[in-house]
């Protein structure tokens, strides 16, 4: 099963303002527009397949499989609360905080406390989310969070906060879907890699911190490496030799200081021709 669909995510929300007006248009105003924020976010909610939904007074939890749907909702959600009129000068805004359930199990704490506290000193409508949440995201989710000013929250892990940039396209979303299926197999001497979302890049060269390590004197400490981006593998050289390319089917060819996209099926030489020294080349193969 793919891991962002078997990790449960927890969205703590609340609405901010409700005291503030309660004081200038009494308890029942107050609380009324409190309850049309609420209803809003709930509906935000189940469109994105929440279950275990609580509302409270001026407050909601609900609970994601997925990570992305998680944050598209606590997103949509800010859109509608902002979308309210403000009362009397007083404008209702939504803050919120999105984690791993399994992230208050290794806090030792409920998830609904841990993500009340990634908010409680922050502005309102702030959306904070977990370091462990994001890296579950889809690339295009991910590239909207940026750092989080420090606050006085004691929380286990670092935290991000969701802008305001407008979500990815469905066309992003479905590049995405398509690249996380992706995978490059690399072979070299009996053993293999696979790149692929979850692991985009493959070094190698004489260093021992490489991954793939070719003991050749042609080869540079850190000679070449394999990316997978936009759902191609890039073979990128920053090597002294250059990196030699034979793919199946066409002429071997040198990519030296610059970048070149795979074909399905090769061999690589780093710094030497692959035909001379066929025993320490790199083959791959795209699955």
């Amino acid at each position: 099963m793919n891991e962002r669909a078997s990790t449960r995510c927890l969205l703590y929300a609340d609405v901010a303002g409700g005291v503030r007006l309660a004081v200038k248009l009494g308890e029942a105003e107050a609380g009324y527009a409190v309850e049309r924020c609420l209803n809003r976010m709930s509906r935000c909610a189940e469109a994105y397949s929440a279950s275990g939904l609580e509302l409270r007074s001026d407050s909601l939890v609900a609970r994601f499989p997925e990570a992305d749907s998680a944050l598209l909702a606590a997103r949509e959600m800010r859109e509608r609360v902002r979308a309210l009129p403000p009362m009397s000068g007083i404008k209702l805004v939504l803050r919120a905080g999105v984690v791993l359930e399994s992230e208050g199990e290794e806090a030792d704490e409920e998830p609904e406390q841990l993500a009340a506290r990634l908010v409680e000193n922050h502005n309102p409508d702030t959306i904070a989310v977990s370091e462990g949440l994001s890296e579950l995201l889809s690339p295009s989710m991910r590239r909207m969070l940026g750092k989080i000013e420090e606050s006085n929250a004691k929380v286990p892990f670092p935290v991000l906060e969701l802008g305001n940039a407008p979500p990815p396209t469905a066309a992003e979303l479905r590049q995405d879907a398509m690249q996380a299926q992706k995978q490059l197999r690399v072979s070299f001497r009996g053993q293999s890699w696979i790149i692929d979302a979850a692991h985009p890049t493959l070094l190698f060269g004489r260093e021992t911190g490489n991954d793939i390590v070719v003991s050749d004197p042609r080869v540079s400490r850190q000679h070449a490496r394999i990316e997978l981006r936009n759902g191609l593998f890039y073979l990128a050289d920053s090597s002294t030799n250059g990196t030699y390319l034979l793919e199946e089917g066409n002429a071997e060819h040198c990519v030296k200081r610059d970048e070149f996209v795979l074909a399905d099926k090769g061999h690589i030489g780093c710094g030497f021709s692959v035909g001379d020294n066929m025993l320490d080349a790199v083959a791959f193969a795209l699955d």
